[in-house]
């Protein structure tokens, strides 16, 4: 029997018992592809995911603490080696590396290994301040690249890693111990010195001049009236606020990891025939604490008598040098660095000067200068030093019944704190009058020279 054509299409079309079949033989396809999607995309996340460990290991690499102290290309080689040594181990990765391409400013140096990229940023704030950021481009090994139409799948990422160092510094303590620092530190004492001398608020050191009673009875000097009954005059106090400051610079340096060394300086008397001249009570050294204890001997000046520094030798009372003390400092302070502990770099260098800021040293018109001569700050501020000022408020009451001060003086104060502000460095200026605290104020002015101490490149 002949079944046509047009019947067995017809019986085929009617015929329900393969449809499932059917179904599923056209449902394969797509689910063999979305299989093989999510195992060949689950992979990818896989390796990226273990690349993203292996990029952070790489930032990490360039700002350790010994790396710290290396240059920003010896950063770029460890990351770079790190990450290679790395990702090599990694099973169905491929990434491709080349001889880097380096762009550098003076604060961004860029190193593209094609597969690896690391930019690294060393910028000027505190301390040694870098930034490391690494990123790769790598692809994944498909398993069903026959079916998917590719081979792999790209993947990337970055990791970006910071570390801030601390600078090495040295500090150089400059201490005015001239005459007019033996100044009560506080009103009390400024009242109390007044009524023990007769009305002169300066506690003179001077051999044979005025005397008055001390606290035993005996006849003494001005400055040994202060000291009989406890009066804390400027000079002393400052003193005591270096040898406070050396302590603070000791648990900084612990803190910060970081190497500083210091020296103490004193000034008076320009002429070296003075007793009182510019002296050297400690050359630099990391010995802290022996700092702090020459910082103890400092004195004021002691006169044979008013304007005769020595029996053999007078002055006219010119007895602040400021400007030779700044030209003798420049010559013995070393040329500073960056502060790094990179092989060749030295410390930075900060100068402290405390100081009421009368400039009185040759007197050529009979009268003091005043104002400090800031042409010598800027000679030390070329040479990279910061400079950091104290200044102990020159005070008018000082002068009160002295009338050759009243008209030789006093008419021109106004001088010397803007001389001092120019003469220091940008941020390093702090101020202090009758009854403030010295050693706060100073450990203050050092908290603020060591937070804004800055890497150059």
């Amino acid at each position: 029997m002949k079944i046509s054509f047009k019947s067995s299409m017809r019986r085929l079309m009617g015929d329900r018992r393969g449809n499932v079949l059917m179904i599923m033989g056209f449902a394969t396809i797509p689910m063999v592809f979305a299989t093989g999607m999510a195992i060949d995309y689950s992979g990818a996340a896989r390796l990226r995911t273990k690349l993203n460990a292996v990029a952070d290991a790489a930032a990490l690499a360039a700002v350790t603490t010994p790396m710290m102290s290396q240059t920003r290309e010896a950063g770029a080689l460890a990351a770079y080696t790190m990450f290679t040594s790395q990702a090599s181990n990694i099973k169905g990765l491929e990434y491709t590396v080349t001889s880097p391409v380096i762009t550098s400013t003076a604060t961004v140096a860029s190193y593209d290994y094609g597969a690896f990229k690391i930019v690294i940023t060393q910028t000027n704030s505190t301390g040694i301040n870098r930034t490391a950021v690494v990123s790769y481009k790598a692809r994944s090994q498909n398993s069903f690249a026959g079916v998917l139409g590719m081979a792999t799948l790209p993947i990337s990422g970055s990791s970006t890693t910071n570390a801030k160092v601390a600078p090495n510094i040295d500090f150089y303590v400059l201490l005015d111990t001239s005459g007019s620092m033996a100044f009560p530190a506080t009103s009390g004492g400024i009242t109390q010195l007044r009524s023990l001398t007769g009305g002169c608020a300066f506690a003179c050191h001077s051999t044979n001049d005025a005397t008055a009673r001390s606290k035993n009875g005996s006849y003494t000097d001005y400055y040994g009236v202060a000291l009989s009954y406890g009066i804390p005059l400027r000079v002393d106090e400052a003193r005591k606020a270096v040898q406070s400051m050396m302590a603070q610079a000791t648990q900084t340096s612990a803190n910060n990891n970081a190497d500083y060394q210091a020296a103490m300086y004193t000034f008076a008397a320009a002429d070296p025939r003075a007793p009182n001249s510019f002296k050297m009570l400690a050359s630099l050294t990391d010995n802290l604490q022996y700092v702090s204890d020459r910082a103890a001997q400092a004195q004021t000046s002691l006169y044979y008598n008013n304007g005769c520094p020595t029996k053999g030798f007078c002055n006219n009372d010119a007895d602040t040098g400021s400007s030779d003390a700044f030209v003798k400092m420049n010559a013995l302070m070393r040329l500073p660095g960056n502060g790094t502990n990179v092989l060749g770099d030295r410390p930075q260098g900060i100068m402290f000067v405390i100081t009421d800021g009368m400039r009185d040293e040759q007197r050529a018109s009979g009268v003091p200068e005043i104002a400090f001569d800031t042409s010598w700050c800027a000679a030390v501020k070329a040479k990279g030093i910061r400079v950091a000022i104290l200044y102990t408020e020159y005070l008018k009451m000082s002068m009160d019944g002295d009338a050759w001060s009243q008209a030789n003086v006093v008419p021109y104060l106004s001088q010397v704190e803007p001389a001092l502000q120019n003469c220091s460095s940008d941020g390093l200026y702090y101020k202090v009058t009758t009854d403030d605290d010295i050693s706060t104020a100073l450990n203050r002015l050092f908290s603020q020279a060591v937070s804004t101490a800055r890497i150059t490149q």
